[in-house]
Order: structure tokens, then sequence, then C-alpha cells
């Protein structure tokens, strides 16, 4: 196979792309186009997903165009879906190649050196087993000789009788029975230990020298989730030389790209001005500075995932399954820039200071931001999810000294659930007229009053037998995030009605 079908950064690629926009075709477009809906349909057609011939070329230049066409929107879901995407689809090549070519050493050392400009990989090679074994035997009688090794250069360590006797504690190995020839081992791989980030558990782990050995599965994985960041790297980075150009096939690649990532739309909210003045008081005590037993998950948690959304997305439709979020370059810039201090300062009023003792937490904040285990830049952003704000009832588990609620959480909100009242009532009565207040979104009882002009009693009453007959629901506060949306609407509207 073609390296570049599985690596399509390397320097040959620069042969294949001396074309001109007069030289793209239909089929080169159509390749693409296809390329994506097989992964993502999953129908399995070789064709696509490991061209043979002249396709190879074919997919090579297709890679490279859709790149070009996606940077003029470089945060788009549509990016994001083909990073997603092409990524997937390199690893299934290298996975496939990795089966055919396991028994020639030099063909696979071939493969390993194509991916080494993506991800930091070395196989782990293993000591000649009967000598290990020779050694062993003649240590337990008390005889000296030099212990035999592999030596792997790439990340200059010897694999000693040491290491694998540690390998075999922890399961990755056995050097006996019918485990004792090499060639029936699974395959392990050397990889920098940053880039395996949430796909393995460190502690289960074995890390040497900055590097933690996987199986062959994390490191595809791992591979993935690496092309998929340097995809979407060279996408930005392509957009300063494209942002000037006209050339109608980037929107006809964008328009198509659009229709297969359709399931999911994007939320486009203006972002807006924090507003301390309606924070919730968990809120408040967080960025106060909180004891040694609540600061990780007030900080790391809580606050990197409040903050950042009331400032940059300040809207319920983030909670929603069909729809994600879509950050422009500015907005990035403001998290990184405005956000992210407010967190650190408030990391540094915990007692004791979170950072101080916890140095590893400042990385765990970015990832919970969206920048992986990275600091945060333009270009890392989404290496990892974005963590949407947690309700009251995991806070009040995982942090309970933060769960002071005052009257505003205690609140309840009346919504009308059957929708279908309000196609006979006319307003007449006092409970018609209070269901009329609550037609096009949920209130207080202090804003019925206020709408309907109707005495506390009555509306308490009324609203009781609603409640009964679940024609209305009373909803209280279960996420600060909400708390904060609903009392900045609320203090809107009094500013509203004072002018």
């Amino acid at each position: 196979m073609n390296p570049l079908l599985i690596n399509p950064f390397r320097e040959e690629a620069k042969e294949y792309l001396g074309i001109s926009f007069d030289e793209i075709s239909q089929e080169l477009l159509d390749f693409g186009i296809n390329k994506i809906k097989t992964e993502v349909e999953d129908t399995k057609n070789r064709r696509y997903l490991f061209p043979k011939s002249l396709d190879e070329s074919t997919d090579i230049v297709s890679f490279y165009l859709f790149c070009q066409a996606l940077s003029k929107r470089p945060f788009s879901s549509e990016t994001r879906l083909f990073a997603s995407v092409c990524s997937k689809i390199y690893k299934s090549r290298l996975a496939e190649e990795l089966i055919i070519e396991k028994d020639n050493k030099e063909k696979k050392e071939e493969i390993i050196k194509s991916v080494r400009e993506i991800i930091d990989v070395t196989p782990f090679r293993i000591p000649d087993i009967n000598r290990i074994l020779e050694y062993r035997a003649k240590k337990s009688r008390g005889i000296v000789e030099e212990e035999p090794f592999s030596l792997i250069k790439e990340i200059d360590l010897k694999i000693t009788d040491e290491i694998l006797k540690d390998l075999e504690k922890l399961g990755y190995i056995r050097i006996s029975g019918e485990s004792r020839d090499p060639r029936l081992f699974p395959e392990y791989y050397f990889i920098k230990w940053t880039d395996v980030e949430t796909l393995v558990k460190y502690t289960d782990s074995y890390l040497i020298n900055g590097y933690i050995l996987v199986d062959n599965g994390k490191f595809l994985n791992a591979f993935m989730k690496k092309m998929e960041q340097r995809i979407l790297n060279y996408i930005k980075n392509t957009a300063e030389k494209t942002k000037d150009l006209k050339v109608p096939v980037y929107d006809e690649i964008f328009k198509e790209i659009s229709k297969i990532s359709g399931s999911l739309s994007e939320i486009e909210v203006q972002s807006e001005e924090l507003n301390p003045e309606v924070y919730p008081p968990c809120v408040i005590k967080a960025l106060s500075g909180v004891g040694a037993g609540d600061r990780n998950y007030a900080i790391t948690l809580f606050l990197s995932s409040f903050l950042s959304y009331s400032r940059i997305m300040p809207s319920t439709r983030i909670f929603s399954k069909n729809e994600k979020p879509s950050l422009n370059e500015t907005q990035i810039n403001i998290l990184i820039n405005e956000v992210i201090p407010l967190i650190l300062s408030a990391a540094s009023k915990c007692n004791p200071p979170l950072l101080e003792d916890q140095p590893q937490e400042e990385l765990n904040i970015y990832y919970h931001l969206g920048f992986g285990l990275a600091y945060p830049t333009l270009d890392n952003f989404g290496r990892s999810k974005w963590y949407i704000p947690p309700g009251c009832a995991k806070i009040k588990e995982s942090a309970p000294t933060l769960c002071e609620p005052d009257s505003f959480c205690k609140m309840y909100f009346y919504e009308v659930i059957k929708k279908e009242v309000f196609e006979t009532i006319k307003g007449n009565t006092p409970g018609e007229k209070i269901l009329l207040a609550l037609k096009n979104r949920m209130r207080t009882i202090d804003e019925i009053i206020q709408k309907t002009g109707l005495p506390e009693g009555e509306v308490k009453k009324q609203l009781l037998a609603f409640v009964k007959n679940k024609t209305v629901t009373a909803r209280r506060i279960n996420n600060p995030f909400m708390y904060y949306l609903r009392k900045k609407r609320a203090l809107k509207r009094k500013a509203d009605l004072i002018q």
C-alpha cells in the first residue's frame, strides 16, 4: 500500500499536488464524497477505504482538495466530521497493513516509519526468550553472567529481565509454556504517554522514560486521535492561504459534506459578557477558593465548565443531543484569554492552592475545556470533549460544601405541559388567566401574580390544582448554569419594566 494512504502528510505528497483548478474532475469530487459516505454509512466499500491502482492518486489529491475547501470554515462541524472520518479510514488502513505484514520485519518497519510523523511510536521488541530463561536459571543457582537484553535505540531503552518480570506481573506477557515463542506474543508498542490521554488508566499501565506500553488496539486508537488533530491543524493553518480565494468547487464540497453531517446541527450563539451579579451561590464559593476536599472537583470539573459556557454560549441548547457547539476563532481566544485566567485565579485561592501541590490539574482543566492534555491554543482546541456544566445533584455528591441553596435555588418555575388547553381557553376565569400567562414560557408565582393581577392565595390554589391534574408542572432549578440563565433573564425583564 502507498504510505500516503496511511499518512497523507509525508513529503512525497507534493508530487501529487501540482494540479490546477481546471483539472479538478467530477470523478475526483465524487471519490472524496463517496469515501466519507462509505465510512459514515459503514458500507464497507473497499474501493474507497482501501484504494488500489489509479484510485490511490485520486484518494491523495481529493484529501488535500477537501482540506482546502474546508479551510474556509476551519471550526465548522463539517470540518470536524471530515477530520474524524478520515482519521478512522487511515486507522483502518494502518490496521490492515500491520496484519498483512505481521511476519515481514522490513515491511513492518516501513509501516511504522510512515506514521512516526503523526505519532511517536516504537514496536516493543522482546529479547531472546531462551537466553532469558537460561539467565534466570543460572541466577537462581548463584551463577553470575551478563544479563541479556533487547535494545530499543529509538527511545534509548534496554528491555531487560527486570522489565520483563514487571510486564509479566501486569499480565502483558508470559514467557513460559506455550507462550515462549515471541511470534505468539500480542503486539505491543511504546508511545508517548501524552498521546494516549483518555485511552488508558495510567495506574494500570507500564510507563518508562516518558513512554507507555500499549497493545495494538490502543496504539491504533492513539494514532487515530493524533491523525484527527493533525488534519484539523492542517486545515486551520491553510485558512490564511485560502481566505481570499473564490472557488466554486470549495462551496460545492462544503455543501456535500453538510448533507452528510446534517443529522447534528450546530449551535451558533452570540457570546455574552459574564454577569457576576447573577452567579449561583456554588459558583461564588468556588471562585472564592475551597478546601482540599472539594477543590479538584470545584475547579477542574465544575468551575471550568460553568464559566466557559456562561461566557461563550449562554444557552439551554448546549444540553441538546441533536446539536453541538460551533466555536469560531474569536470565541476560542476568549476562552483562552478571559475564561482560563478566572479559573486559574480560583485555583490559586484554594486552601492549599490547587496547582501548587497538584500541578497536573492545570492540564486537566484544559482537558475539560476541550484542549486535551495540552496547553490552550487555537490548534489544540477540539482535542478533547468540552464538558457541559454538571447538575446540582452531581455537585452536591462530589463537592458537598459548595451546595448552599439560596431562595432562587428553592424557587419553583411553572410550565404548561398540556399544550392542547390553549385551543379552548379564553382567559375569562382566574385559572384560564394563569394558563395564558404561562403560554409562552415558564414563570414563578411572583411573575404570574404580576402578569395576571390575581391575589397570591388564588394563584397558589389554582396552580396546586393544575399540578395535581398534570396540566402544569412545577420545576426547581437543577443546574447552576440554568440558575445563571434564568436569573439573568429575570434581571433583564426587571430592567426593561423600569425603563
